[in-house]
């Protein structure tokens, strides 16, 4: 009896959403392969598959024939995840800390105002800075 394996797949680099089906397809019409998912959110593929007829590598060239990656290692993929969650985490930050120092500006009328713009300009500027930090670890 042939053994399936169980293998979670990170899908890297894809532009357009509609990539997501045509590699489904492609990856399902292998021999050896009797099951393949796709989470759209977070892009990781489930395949179920026979390793005597057909490997990770294998899948990992298939999907960069259209023009996508396939991360196969497990770290990497838990480290590609954890990196995406800090970058979510650090937009949401980005943002409250946009409207708070917005809001700062409404105080420059009291005598402590000039305080409360420039601490919370400063928070702005911390949170940019490690925004585009984050970014360019992705890329």
């Amino acid at each position: 009896m042939d053994t399936i394996t169980k293998g979670v797949f990170l899908i890297t680099n894809i532009r357009h959403k509609e990539k997501i089906q045509w590699i489904k397809r492609i990856i399902n019409s292998q021999l050896g392969v009797t099951e393949v998912s796709v989470n759209p959110s977070n892009m990781l593929m489930k395949v179920e598959y026979d390793p005597a007829m057909i490997s990770p590598r294998n899948m990992q060239i298939l999907v960069r024939s259209v023009g996508c990656g396939l991360l196969i290692d497990e770290k990497k993929i838990h480290d590609r995840l954890r990196q995406k969650s800090r970058i979510k985490r650090d937009t949401i930050s980005f943002i409250l800390t946009a409207l708070l120092f917005g809001v700062s500006f409404f105080t420059w009328k009291y005598e402590w105002g000039y305080i409360a713009v420039t601490s919370t300009g400063i928070l702005f500027l911390t949170s940019l800075i490690v925004l585009i930090v984050e970014q360019r670890r992705i890329s």
